[in-house]
């Protein structure tokens, strides 16, 4: 567990899945990942186009850079994902704080000699009581007078019952090519 901090926020992220399992506001102490009940987190869904398996849950994640306030890690093929997915592929997934926001950075690199189809998505875990406000590029989750806000150019934002996905599917990434996509976490 690798845990990052600002002088807002503290947050813990887990090397399996490199999920963001804690989002705790610093003058409160309340973990907004967590309710009566349950503890969750945000998941992270890595595939290849017309894959089932979550590439994401099924190789390990390693840090690769870690200071106070920010944390990288990376994703690398192996032989048995290639078998999968016959792609050579890198990704690393930053968590940056600063402040109240949480930066949220999917770089990917397709070291393949051929245009490699993925989608990435994010859930968002909504406990009950929080009203959902859907705009354009953003969700705003509010509750009290607590909200937290999901903004991103990159990513398609839908919010269902009890959860909000950010999603950027059917995408295919050229030969020899990277790319970063962004997602913004924001408390007040």
């Amino acid at each position: 567990m690798q845990t990052i901090e600002s002088s807002v926020l503290r947050v813990a992220v887990s090397e399996k899945g490199a999920r963001l399992v804690n989002l705790i506001a610093l003058n409160s102490q309340i973990d907004y990942l967590k309710d009566v009940d349950a503890q969750k987190a945000l998941e992270v869904i890595f595939r290849g186009a017309e894959q089932e398996e979550n590439l994401a849950d099924i190789l390990p994640w390693t840090v690769v850079d870690k200071g106070d306030s920010r944390v990288s890690l990376a994703l690398i093929d192996d032989n048995s994902s290639y078998k999968k997915f016959p792609f050579h592929f890198e990704a690393v997934l930053t968590y940056a704080l600063e402040g109240n926001v949480i930066g949220i950075k999917f770089y990917l690199k397709n070291n393949s000699h051929k245009d490699m189809p993925f989608s990435v998505k994010f859930v968002i875990p909504v406990f009950s009581g929080w009203k959902v406000n859907s705009n354009a590029n953003e969700i705003v989750l509010s509750k009290d007078k607590t909200n937290l806000t999901i903004a991103s150019a990159n990513f398609t934002l839908t919010a269902e019952s009890d959860q909000i996905s950010a999603a950027y599917d059917a995408a295919a990434l050229a030969s020899d090519s990277d790319d970063d996509l962004r997602l913004t976490l924001a408390l007040n």
